[in-house]
């Protein structure tokens, strides 16, 4: 069974969630690329609840596959989005100990949207110890653009597809399979839960442990 999203940056529990009951993850960076979505972004726990973290973009990307969409090079972006790690979440059980593992990615310089999102899913995977063979949808033959079309070049059998993303009826694959995931409560670094935070929320707050915590919001799977 495979499943196949765009790249999220940092992304939330729900899509490490996907990736933990899949044979194989493609990372869909040929999809078009979505404003108001994750493929930029991703929330922070702060004191007063939870910010966005946003990666800028030049001018007119919207549309465009993922994997063209230019980063803004007259910001300093990585600069601020690890102080807003290092701010909310210093004091954090388990911080320090992911430090240097996630500073080298705030040091690099990134000119495209994918090449960072895409890294920031293998780093969260190789902390979190999750191994699932994970591809670009770019590498594939004809670059593949569609879901059914990126099935098709994986030779996949079933298909694992979150049902709010878009109706399971419109993917045209054959052998889908709902993927339902319901976010648990869990501890975080500051009073009361916020959900929908990037997994590292839960890595910083629960380290080795990480992956149990997520899989208390096990989804329930059923044929569509």
């Amino acid at each position: 069974m495979i499943a196949v999203r765009p790249p999220e940056y940092f992304p939330r529990l729900a899509y490490v969630a996907l990736m933990m009951h899949v044979d194989r993850f493609v990372l869909a960076d040929t999809f078009q690329y979505s404003r108001q979505s994750y493929q930029n972004r991703t929330r922070v726990r702060n004191p007063d609840g939870w910010q966005w973290v946003s990666i800028p973009l030049k001018g007119g990307q919207h549309g465009r596959p993922i994997h063209a969409v230019e980063i803004d090079p007259r910001t300093v972006w990585l600069k601020k989005h690890w102080r807003a790690l290092e701010y909310n979440y210093r004091s954090s059980p388990y911080f320090e100990w992911y430090e240097p593992d996630l500073r080298p990615f705030f040091g690099r310089t990134w000119t495209h949207l994918a090449e960072a999102t895409v890294a920031s899913v293998e780093l969260v995977c190789r902390l979190l110890g999750l191994d699932v063979p994970r591809v670009r949808a770019s590498s594939l033959p004809g670059a593949p653009a569609t879901t059914a079309d990126v099935a098709r070049a994986v030779g996949a059998g079933a298909l694992l597809a979150p049902e709010d993303v878009v109706p399971i009826e419109r993917l045209h694959v054959e052998n889908v399979v709902a993927f339902r995931y319901e976010e648990p409560t869990y501890r975080q670094n500051f009073a009361g839960f916020e959900p929908g935070q990037s997994v590292l929320d839960v890595l910083f707050n629960y380290g080795p442990e990480a992956l149990a915590v997520i899989e208390q919001g096990l989804p329930r799977l059923h044929p569509s």
